[in-house]
């Protein structure tokens, strides 16, 4: 009897780690990337503060998921009619769910839930998302809204939404599907 793990098409499951790991490394990459956006969409410094730009990345595992949660600037979110009429190269594209606009001290948060059995990202799973603000003891549930990157498209199929969070604030965000739960920790310039 070999031991070799076998996902529902037969194929051996290690194989597709590789690609897991460079979805999950693009996912991290592309996260740090939307700090640094020279696009004509992109709001210009003249227009956020610095401190606003400010944002970090996680990584966790549970027993059946791998999960990377990214706290970063607010993002436009669209709806798909708004995405065929206007055509947009940065923001989000709302799957399933409402976005919620960008307003002061506004922070994109987010959750990117994969199966670590087959490594693939999950769009059927009803995740709950909060943040405990430890600065300032206030608690904010994110509705959890089922989006992609506009530019990237089904890889970057995540969910969260735009919540408003101050800057020079220690965060915990926890994040649970069903019964199994990740608690990140971090801080916002």
């Amino acid at each position: 009897m070999s031991n070799t793990l076998v996902a529902t098409g037969g194929e051996d499951v290690r194989a597709r780690w590789p690609r897991v790991l460079t979805a999950v490394t693009l996912a991290v990459v592309l996260s740090g990337c939307r700090l640094v956006n020279s696009s004509a969409d992109a709001p210009s410094t003249s227009d956020q503060d610095v401190a606003s730009a400010a944002g970090w990345t996680r990584i966790a595992t549970t027993a059946r998921y791998f999960v990377v949660a990214n706290v970063l600037p607010g993002e436009h979110m669209f709806t798909r009619h708004e995405e065929e009429t206007e055509h947009p190269t940065v923001g989000e594209l709302i799957i399933s769910g409402v976005g919620n606009p960008l307003g002061v001290d506004v922070r994109h948060v987010e959750a990117h839930i994969y199966d670590r059995t087959t490594g693939m990202p999950l769009s059927n799973v009803k995740p709950s998302i909060n943040i405990l603000n430890r600065s300032t003891g206030e608690r904010i549930a994110v509705t959890p809204t089922l989006m992609q990157d506009v530019g990237i498209g089904a890889l970057d199929i995540h969910y969260g939404n735009n919540v408003a969070v101050a800057g020079d604030s220690d965060l915990t965000l926890t994040i649970a599907v069903g019964d199994e739960v990740v608690t990140l920790d971090g801080h916002l310039d």
